[in-house]
């Protein structure tokens, strides 16, 4: 099994992913921010007031997770990318049967998990512009006064018409979906290049996940 597909989650993975979604919905328009720093910081700092809550349900949780990952990130993009070269060759309904499952397995992941987290703070640090004039590199740190050092969070966001859309995080230089995506490729690989298998291993992971968060109510 992948490993991706049980991954251990940390404070860290937490909010570097996930953080930043709580607020998307009522802050998403470009023209909000004078620039993606700015950005960032408002909704890392505002994300970091409400993960500390304990009163919503599983479903209240899982509802609005769903809609700010759809307002932040763009699932779609990122979803084809973790496919990799498997994507050609994949059907159409096989395309949007996973893209599907991803976006219910990502939600069903992090949603429960959001509730160990708390605490921690996060600012930006710089921003960092790249060769692609819409997309900008947004360096944040979490805890920047930890004795040991803050760990290094890199957004990649991209400004689309008058949106801002985050295609990858990289935590201390690690990009989530290109590792995402060496392992779906590699599980796809495992089992005779069929994407068929993939799909059925986050269903069933997903299941495992809504099950365990309906055991802990």
């Amino acid at each position: 099994m992948l490993r991706m597909l049980a991954p251990p989650i940390s404070r860290v993975d937490i909010l570097s992913i996930g953080a930043l979604l709580f607020l998307v919905s009522s802050v998403a328009t470009a023209s909000t921010y004078s620039d993606p720093g700015a950005f960032v910081n408002a909704l890392g700092n505002r994300a970091i007031k409400l993960l500390g809550s304990k009163t919503a349900s599983n479903e209240e949780q899982e509802t609005r997770f769903r809609q700010l990952l759809r307002e932040g990130f763009d699932v779609n993009k990122i979803g084809r990318f973790v496919l990799g070269k498997y994507r050609r060759s994949a059907t159409d309904q096989e395309i949007s049967e996973f893209l599907k499952l991803f976006e219910d397995y990502i939600v069903s992941l992090y949603a429960s998990a959001f509730r160990n987290y708390s605490g921690e703070s996060f600012v930006v640090a710089r921003i960092v512009k790249t060769r692609s004039p819409h997309d900008t590199m947004v360096v944040a740190h979490i805890n920047p006064d930890d004795p040991k050092g803050p760990t290094k969070v890199v957004f990649q966001v991209r400004k689309s018409h008058e949106d801002y859309k985050i295609l990858d995080v990289k935590i201390q230089g690690v990009s989530m979906i290109v590792t995402q995506r060496d392992e779906f490729t590699g599980f796809i690989h495992n089992n005779d290049g069929k994407i068929a298998a993939l799909i059925e291993a986050l269903r069933k992971k997903t299941a495992s996940l809504k099950t365990r968060a309906d055991g802990t109510r």
